[in-house]
C-alpha cells in the first residue's frame, strides 16, 4: 500500500499533494473520504475482518476539521 512505512508527516504531505493523491484538492479529499464507495467499503470489510475503530462519518468529520484548520502536517 502507498502509505505503509511512512511517517505521519510524510503521509500528510502525500495526501495534500495533487501529484500523489490523484489530482485532488483538499475539498476533493473531503468528498473522497465522505462519499467514495471504495473508501467507504473500508467500514464494511466483510466477515472475519475488523472494522476501523471510528465510523466513516467520524473519520470524514475529522478530515473536514483538519482542512478547515489549515491542513497542517507534523514534522
Amino acid at each position: 500500500m502507498l502509505f505503509e512505512e511512512k511517517s505521519a508527516g510524510d503521509l500528510c504531505r502525500q495526501m495534500k499533494d495533487p501529484q500523489q493523491n490523484g489530482g485532488k484538492t483538499l475539498q476533493d479529499l473531503i468528498h473522497h473520504v465522505s462519499e467514495d464507495k471504495l473508501v467507504l467499503r473500508g467500514w464494511d470489510p466483510g466477515d472475519g475482518r475488523t472494522k476501523p475503530p471510528q465510523s466513516s462519518v467520524g473519520f470524514a468529520r475529522k478530515i473536514r476539521a483538519w482542512v478547515d484548520e489549515g491542513a497542517a502536517c507534523l514534522e
